[in-house]
């Protein structure tokens, strides 16, 4: 695995999302991953449904800072943004720290799990 290998898949996932392309991210996602936005859990299948449904709608993603730490078969992405996203018809925009976890499988690479933390302080002067 390479830090290049696993920004690259984060990508294509990220800009699946935001072309409503469920499918393409479903090929990248885990069987059991888990993903929390705001105190709200989903499974793979509650995940693809949102987007699926446009309750949540990616309109950009303002990306301040990244970095990826390497455990072997398992490796993490942190990612601090600002995320712009329709929820439930309502537009809105949030500063967070995004941990993707990544695993590696016999189909390659996979997101494991992702959290959304919204950052509570000063976004510009916060470090990771």
């Amino acid at each position: 695995m390479t830090t290049h290998d696993i920004q690259r898949i984060s990508t294509q996932i990220w800009n699946a999302k935001q072309a409503n392309d469920m499918t393409e991210v479903a090929g990248l996602i885990a069987a059991n991953a888990r993903f929390v936005h705001m105190g709200i859990t989903f499974d793979k299948a509650g995940e693809l449904e949102v987007f699926n449904e446009k309750i949540f709608i990616f309109k950009a993603v303002d990306l301040a800072e990244e970095y990826v730490e390497d455990y072997g078969s398992t490796a993490i992405i942190f990612k601090k943004l600002i995320l712009t996203a329709v929820i439930g018809g309502n537009e809105v925009q949030n500063p967070f720290v995004l941990s993707e976890v990544f695993t590696k499988t016999e189909d390659g690479w996979k997101l494991a799990a992702e959290t959304y933390t919204r950052v509570a302080t000063d976004f510009d002067t916060y470090k990771m």
